[in-house]
């Protein structure tokens, strides 16, 4: 399941006209946009049972955000869930449908469901609000890509390295994709507009293919390689025949995330 193309231009103003009423250099003020709309908001503990919740209840709107799973108003993770929470009140359709009923309320996670359209726009919306087009798009100033730029944009917009990637791949010039894996099964992929669409040696929710460097981390020991690699790219993908990208040389960089268990990796052609 995907946003149309003309749905994300749609969000991705709304979030940066907000944006603009409420920052302070890259970073976007959540507190500020909580405080303008009179919501209430209750950081505290609620085990694993979800990242954040907006809940409408005696007309009021409420959000929740949990402590045990690492938000709070400091961390990024929890800047991320504020947002997106933020969103499913600033986005009308959401708004509107909490209010009438039309919509359930319903528990957020980070890690959104690919199947749930209302949680796809709630997390593409706070991607555009905490790093705003016009702001991010600076970045494609610099020619070079590596993990180091992806790194540069989570600490300016005070954002995951995830967040950054995926908001990045969005708008970059870049020949760019993006694989989440965890425990060599393949969770989900981003690939900018200008990517090839070639057929993938992989499929969701299957393993990673083997001679990749994601691949090898988790079935060979000590194969924990941060630094950038070249790659060919039939290590992931089966190249059209007629396609010149075909024989260009590939690199390939993989974040790990220890804390929650998965493995970013970062593909893309030099030159």
């Amino acid at each position: 399941m995907e946003i149309s193309p003309t749905r994300k231009s749609e969000l991705s103003k709304l979030a940066d006209f907000v944006s603009s009423m409420f920052s302070e250099g890259y970073v976007t003020k959540l507190e500020d946009i909580v405080e303008f709309e009179q919501l209430e908001i209750y950081v505290d503990h609620y085990e694993d049972c979800f990242d954040g919740m907006l809940v409408y209840d005696e007309d009021q709107f409420h959000i929740h955000i949990n402590l045990d799973r690492g938000n709070d108003w400091t961390t990024n993770r929890g800047r991320f869930s504020i947002s997106h929470e933020l969103a499913h009140y600033l986005i009308d359709v959401h708004r509107i449908g909490l209010q009438t009923g039309l919509l359930e309320p319903h528990t957020s996670f980070a890690e959104a469901d690919k199947n749930d359209l209302i949680e796809l726009e709630a997390d593409y919306f706070a991607g555009c609000l905490l790093m705003p087009y016009e702001k991010i798009y600076y970045y494609n100033t610099v020619s070079k890509f590596s993990l180091d730029k992806i790194q540069a944009i989570a600490k300016s917009f005070r954002v995951s390295l995830l967040a950054a990637a995926i908001r990045y791949c969005a708008v970059c010039v870049h020949e760019l994709m993006i694989v989440v894996s965890e425990n060599n099964t393949v969770k989900w992929f981003e690939r900018s507009n200008n990517f090839p669409k070639w057929p993938f040696k992989f499929k969701v929710q299957g393993k990673l293919p083997p001679t990749t460097v994601a691949g090898e981390y988790f079935t060979k020991p000590d194969r924990r390689i941060e630094t950038v690699e070249d790659i060919k790219a039939d290590d992931w993908f089966i190249p059209f025949p007629d396609d010149p990208r075909g024989s260009r040389k590939m690199q390939e960089q993989c974040f790990y995330s220890d804390g929650y268990g998965y493995v970013i990796s970062l593909l893309w052609f030099v030159g």
